[in-house]
C-alpha cells in the first residue's frame, strides 16, 4: 500500500502519501476547532451563535472578525517566512529536518488544543494561527520532493501518483469526519461544540503521530538542489534565496508572457480566495446560519462527496475545452455558487439547506483543483520544474492573509457577513478575468513552455480553445 515504484524503490512517494493523509486529518480537525472557537468567542461577547446580529465585543473585536483573523496571522507569517524556508530547502541539506520540526510543532499544538475551553479559548486561537503557519511550511517541504519523484518514475506515472495522493488525503478527511461524528453521537456530545473539539483533537493528534511518523521515516535526506555562488554562507543564503525569488519573477514576466505568467497571477488570487472559503464558511455557517460542530462536520462531508462528481465533470469538460478555458469556467462557477449561498443561507428557513450549497461547492472544488494542476503541468517550462514549482507555492501564499483581513474589516464595520463571503469569491472572479483577458491562445501557451503534452496521461484531452 505504501510501496511505490518497482519493489518500493521510490520511498519518498510512500512518505508523501502518508503525510498527505495526515494533512487530511489535520484540516478537518482544525475546522472542528474553529467551530468551537466561534462559539466560545460569541459566548464571551454575550452573543448567541446563529443570531442575526452581534453587537458585543471580546478583546475589542467582534467575535466573528476575531476568529476570522486566525488565517490572517497565519498568512502573514507564511508570506514573511516562506522565502526564508524556501532558501533553506534549496541551498542546504536540511529539507527533511525542517519538515520534521514543523510537523512535530503542528502535532504538538493539536495536543495542546485538547484543553480548549472557556478559560483557554483565546490562547487556543493564537495557537491555531501558529498551527496554520506550520501546516503551510509542511506543505512546502513535502512539495519539494515531487519533482524528484517525477524524475524517477516519469511524467505519466507521476500523474497517477499525484491522483492517488489526493484521493488518499480526501479519503482520510471523510473517514475522520465520519469517525468524530459517530463517536460524538455515541458519547452524547454531538450538540456540544467544545466537547466535540476536544474529542477531535485527541484523535487528530493520535493520527498525526502515526501518519507523520511513518511518512517522514520514509522521506530521504536530500542534498542541496542548487549550488550557491562562492562566499554565500550563513545568513547570506537567506538573502540570496529571497533575491532569487525576484529574479524568477522577472524571468517569468519576460519569457513566458502567454501562459505561465498569467497562470501564476491567477493562482495568486484564486488560491487565497478558495482557502478563505474554508475558513470564512466555518465562521459564516456557525455564527450566521447556526450550524453546530456536528452540523459542520456533516457539511464538510457533503463537500467532500461533491468533489467526486466534480472531478468527473472536470474530465468531461477537458474533452471539449483546453485546461485554460476549463479552469476559467470552474472559477466563474465557484464564484456564482458562493454568491448564491451568501445571499440565501442566512435567511433560509432551514439551516440544513446549507448542505445542498455544500454539495455544489464540493463539485466546483472537484473541478477546480485537478484542472488547475493540469494547466500548471502544461505551462511548466522544461528544465525549470523544481524552481517554478517552488515559486508557485509562494505565489499561492503571498496574499493569503488579504481575504481574511478584508472579511474581518467588513465585520468590524458592521457590514453583513454575506458581503464578506461575496468578497472572498471576488478574488476567484478576478483570477478568471485575468486568464480570460490576459493569457494567449492555448497552442501558443504550449509552444512557449516547450511542451507537447499527451493529455491522455492526465485522463483528459487537449482540444483547440472554444
Amino acid at each position: 500500500m505504501w510501496d511505490y515504484g518497482e519493489g518500493g524503490n521510490v520511498p519518498e512517494a510512500g512518505g508523501y502519501a502518508l503525510i498527505a493523509m495526515g494533512r487530511g486529518v489535520a484540516v478537518m480537525g482544525n475546522v472542528i476547532v474553529s467551530v468551537a472557537l466561534v462559539q466560545l468567542a460569541s459566548d464571551a461577547a454575550g452573543c448567541q451563535t446563529g443570531a442575526d446580529e452581534c453587537a458585543g465585543e471580546v478583546y475589542g473585536l467582534n467575535p466573528v472578525s476575531l476568529i476570522s483573523g486566525i488565517p490572517l496571522v497565519a498568512g502573514l507569517l507564511s508570506a514573511f517566512f516562506m522565502p526564508i524556508v524556501g532558501a533553506i530547502l534549496d541551498f542546504t541539506s536540511y529539507r527533511r529536518f525542517v519538515g520534521i520540526i514543523f510537523s512535530v510543532a503542528f502535532a504538538a499544538i493539536q495536543a495542546i488544543q485538547i484543553a480548549i475551553g472557556v478559560r483557554t479559548w483565546f490562547a487556543m486561537a493564537i495557537l491555531q494561527a501558529v498551527a496554520g503557519f506550520c501546516y503551510i511550511i509542511n506543505i512546502l517541504t513535502t512539495l519539494a520532493y515531487l519533482p524528484e519523484i517525477c524524475e524517477k518514475v516519469g511524467q505519466a506515472k507521476h500523474a497517477e501518483y499525484t491522483s492517488r495522493f489526493t484521493a488518499k488525503q480526501f479519503s482520510m478527511q471523510a473517514l475522520f469526519l465520519v469517525l468524530v461524528s459517530a463517536l460524538s453521537y455515541l458519547l452524547g456530545i454531538a450538540d456540544d461544540s467544545v466537547q466535540t473539539a476536544r474529542l477531535s483533537q485527541s484523535l487528530n493528534f493520535s493520527f498525526l503521530c502515526i501518519f507523520y511518523g511513518m511518512g517522514w521515516k520514509r522521506m530521504p535526506t536530500r542534498q542541496a538542489t542548487r549550488e550557491l555562488p562562492l562566499g554565500k554562507r550563513g545568513f547570506r543564503v537567506i538573502a540570496y534565496g529571497v533575491r532569487q525569488n525576484f529574479q524568477t519573477a522577472a524571468s517569468i514576466h519576460h519569457e513566458y508572457k502567454k501562459g505561465l505568467r498569467w497562470y501564476l497571477l491567477a493562482t495568486t488570487f484564486a488560491q487565497p480566495g478558495v482557502a478563505a472559503l474554508t475558513t470564512t464558511s466555518v465562521v459564516y455557517l456557525s455564527a450566521e446560519v447556526g450550524l453546530n460542530a456536528t452540523d459542520t462536520m456533516i457539511f464538510f462531508l457533503v463537500v467532500l462527496v461533491g468533489t467526486i462528481p466534480g472531478a468527473k465533470l472536470a474530465s468531461l469538460i477537458s474533452e471539449h475545452a483546453n485546461p485554460n478555458t476549463s479552469w476559467q469556467f470552474s472559477m466563474l462557477s465557484l464564484f456564482t455558487i458562493m454568491v448564491i449561498g451568501a445571499f440565501t443561507l442566512g435567511d433560509a428557513r432551514s439551516k440544513y439547506l446549507s448542505m445542498i450549497w455544500g454539495f455544489f461547492i464540493g463539485m466546483n472544488l472537484g473541478w477546480f483543483y485537478p484542472t488547475e494542476n493540469l494547466f500548471f503541468s502544461c505551462t511548466l517550462p522544461k528544465g525549470k520544474e523544481a524552481e517554478i514549482a517552488g515559486f508557485r507555492v509562494y505565489c499561492s501564499a503571498i496574499i493569503g492573509w488579504l481575504p481574511p483581513l478584508l472579511f474581518s474589516v467588513l465585520v468590524e464595520r458592521g457590514v453583513d457577513p454575506k458581503w464578506g463571503l461575496t468578497l472572498m469569491g471576488s478574488f476567484i472572479f478576478l483570477a478568471a478575468s485575468m486568464l480570460k483577458f490576459g493569457s494567449g491562445p492555448w497552442e501558443g501557451i504550449l509552444q512557449e513552455s516547450g511542451r507537447r503534452v499527451d493529455l491522455s496521461q492526465h485522463e483528459a484531452a487537449t482540444e483547440p480553445p472554444l
